[in-house]
């Protein structure tokens, strides 16, 4: 048999995939061939009347696909030698991806309990739901890109609604002479519904259990973010962030606000935005590692300055600054532009501008540049409060 098995991606040759699974498609990408699943493969011998000996020939393997446009599965078989194999970008390594692979049980009673009533998906998810198109354009001297994702291929989620055999699975299933291995197909096949939008209906199938992997998600930690969200809680995620000039010094948990949940066909993909960098970032739910906590951000926050409660005069120049604090401060540079930052390991100097005028400067470690040490005038930091010892210790 070839190297091949059930359950690989493969693709024709021409397919962007072929270099690697960052390849952005340029140009027409409705010309990009589908990834498709091994679902059978074929061994053949000829015989060559010449030698009179029977010769083996490279194989076919079955390959099926989503198509989009019918919104139904389709399968074509291929010469061995017009096909690439796809590695899943999604598994680490190879030993991972044999690793994820389900083992299925031999008996139809065992595998109709354990499938029958679950949501399954194709193979090609992962690799299709991660595919990205680029469109290029040119304004004088300067080109612009505009990337956007391109769901051609996409396959649905679909619910299993019974489990059968497949009748064909021993047919011509090994040669007669020898006993070896001719034709590899699914013991099992799931008969599976989905919503097919072409039709405005339903459509159904029977697909080889080998060729499909199951839609799990943790609604476990879906309910303890929507928790969270409701009562604008804080999150802490691992991520450490050396201090600049501090070798020994860093923190290892950032805090992040969690903006929305977002269904991505198969997976949940969890927005979010850093208390830090102050970036809108995202992360699929089974790699965002989390911990919750009890504070919102304006729990952790005292001693805000201006204080407009206070009849005394609200002097900056008074405000002292300790090494081992944490502040957050709201800053205008030179330019005009405002930016929310948090800083530590702040110190005073006195330097001359360029008009030769003395001005006072905060040295510090600045959580929105990575730790790195930055300068701000004093007289620029329009607000300061102090973060609380609870803040210190959800990022340390």
């Amino acid at each position: 048999m070839s190297n091949f098995q059930i359950g690989d991606l493969i693709s024709l040759k021409n397919h962007p995939y072929s270099l690697n699974q960052k390849t952005k498609i340029g140009a027409n990408a409705l010309m990009t061939p589908p990834l498709m699943v091994v679902t059978e493969i074929l061994k053949q011998n000829k015989f060559n009347p010449d030698s009179e000996n029977e010769e083996k020939l490279l194989g076919q393997v079955l390959g099926t696909f989503y198509n989009s446009k019918n919104c139904n599965y389709e399968k074509f078989w291929f010469n061995i030698d017009e096909i690439i194999p796809i590695t899943n970008a999604e598994k680490e390594n190879i030993e991972e991806e044999i690793a994820g692979k389900k083992t299925v049980p031999t008996e139809l009673t065992a595998v109709k309990k354990e499938y029958k009533g679950k949501q399954v998906i194709l193979n090609t998810a992962d690799a299709e739901l991660g595919k990205k198109k680029i469109s290029w354009s040119e304004e004088g001297d300067k080109e612009k890109f505009r990337t956007e994702s391109y769901m051609d291929f996409l396959p649905p989620v679909m619910t299993v609604i019974d489990v059968v055999e497949n009748s064909k699975f021993l047919k011509d299933r090994r040669d007669p002479k020898d006993g070896t291995l001719k034709k590899d197909s699914c013991k099992f096949l799931l008969k599976c519904k989905w919503f097919n939008p072409s039709k405005q209906s339903f459509s159904e199938d029977f697909i080889p259990i080998n060729i499909v992997e199951e839609v799990i998600f943790d609604q476990e930690k879906i309910d303890i973010i929507q928790l969270g969200m409701s009562g604008s809680k804080l999150f802490k995620i691992p991520k450490i962030t050396p201090f600049e000039g501090h070798p020994k010094s860093q923190i290892n948990n950032t805090l992040v606000e969690i903006i929305n949940i977002i269904l991505l066909n198969h997976k949940v993909r969890i927005v979010y935005s850093d208390y830090f960098s102050k970036k809108v970032k995202s992360a699929y739910l089974q790699d965002f590692d989390f911990e919750s906590t009890k504070f919102k951000i304006t729990d952790l926050a005292k001693n805000k300055f201006p204080d407009y409660s206070s009849s005394v005069f609200n002097d900056i120049k008074k405000l002292s600054w300790e090494q081992d604090k944490f502040y957050e401060i709201n800053y205008t540079d030179r330019k005009g532009r405002f930016t929310q930052r948090i800083i530590t390991n702040c110190s005073t100097s006195t330097f001359e501008n360029e008009d030769e005028i003395e001005e006072t400067f905060i040295i510090a470690n600045c959580l929105l540049r990575k730790g790195d040490i930055r300068h701000f005038r004093l007289k620029n930091i329009i607000e300061r409060s102090t973060l609380t010892k609870d803040f210190e210790n959800l990022i340390m």
